[in-house]
This record gives C-alpha cells, structure tokens and sequence, in this order.
C-alpha cells in the first residue's frame, strides 16, 4: 500500500520549487480524462513537441494522444484492430500503441505513478534527492523523462548491451547513467 503520508515542511518546498520551475502536475484522473485538462496547459501542448523537455508534456501521460509528433492534444485511444482473419483468433484482437506517449513508450506513465506521489506528500524532495531508475529499457527511459520534467535528477541503470542510442538519449537526460553486465535477455 502507498503511503501517503505528508511531510508539510518538504511539501511546502516542492510547491515553491515547482511554481518556480512552472511546473504544474497532472491528476490522475486528467491522465484518464484529457478533457479535464486546463485550457491553458492544452495551448501550451499545441506549439510543444511529444518528447520536447516541456514540462506540459506531462499531460500527455495518456492513452488518448493525438497522434501527432508535435502539437497534438486529446482523441481516441490509440490503438490497431486485427481481425480474425488476419489472426486465425475467433475475437478481434485490440493492440495498445505507445508510440505517441512521450518516448514513445506508456512506461512514463508507471514512472509519474511512482514520484508524483512522493512530490505531493513531500516525502521525496527532488532538490536533495535523485530518483533512481533500474531496468532493461523503457521503464528507465520513462524515469529520467519524467525526473526531467520535473526538474528532478536522476539515475538510469540499464544494461551495457542496449542500444548505443538508448545510452545517448539517456545521457542527455539522466543526471547520471549506469551500465550493468549484461542485456536485455540475461539480466542478472
């Protein structure tokens, strides 16, 4: 279970520092329902690009992307349809599409799960604390664009054998980034 305990003295600091960043956080709930999104973050998604380093690009946690590289707001869930003749399956197969989440993986959206809870509580203060970020791939990625968005350092941990330009990007984002033996496949 989460613990929501509140730390009001870090909590207080977390609300200055993000004012003072611009920064304003998502609710759940707009995650789930674009349409609850205030109209002047929504302006602000129409001249910024999907993995632009914008903190309104929070808002675009979700399902519901246009999907468009840059500028994009809210439709339908982005998903493909394959049929059962294309399958050989008796029902539809619905697949869920990533692509237009910022990186290009819904994994951001497990990140924001973990350190905006700690931010509105005040139990994590991204002024003395970094998050830290372990796994093969898009979970990492997803930590060190949500910690850059919310001005918070960060530390990816992924293995040495991923792509060159995984480690380029994350370099580029992450305050700091590790590399552990191994890939994807045998990770230790």
């Amino acid at each position: 279970m989460i613990d929501l305990t509140l730390n009001s003295e870090t909590l207080e600091k977390n609300v200055a520092y993000c004012r003072e960043k611009g920064i304003t956080l998502p609710t759940f709930e707009m995650m789930r329902n674009p349409e609850k999104v205030p109209a002047q973050v929504k302006e602000q998604l129409r001249n910024t690009g999907l993995w632009d380093l914008h903190s309104a690009n929070l808002y675009r946690i979700s399902w519901r992307n246009e999907p468009k590289e840059s500028g994009g707001l809210y439709g339908e869930v982005n998903h493909i349809l394959l049929p059962p003749e294309l399958t050989g399956c008796k029902a539809t197969i619905i697949m869920l599409s990533g692509r237009y989440f910022p990186t290009g993986a819904h994994k951001v959206g497990a990140t924001y799960g973990c350190l905006a809870p700690g931010l509105v509580t005040g139990q994590f203060d991204p002024q003395k604390t970094k998050a830290v970020w372990p796994s093969t791939g898009n979970y990492c990625r997803g930590g060190a664009y949500i910690s850059a968005l919310l001005a918070c350092n960060a530390i990816a941990i992924l293995p040495e054998g991923m792509s060159k330009e995984r480690f380029e990007w994350l370099h580029e984002i992450a305050g700091e980034v590790i590399a552990t033996p191994g890939c994807e496949s045998n990770v230790k």
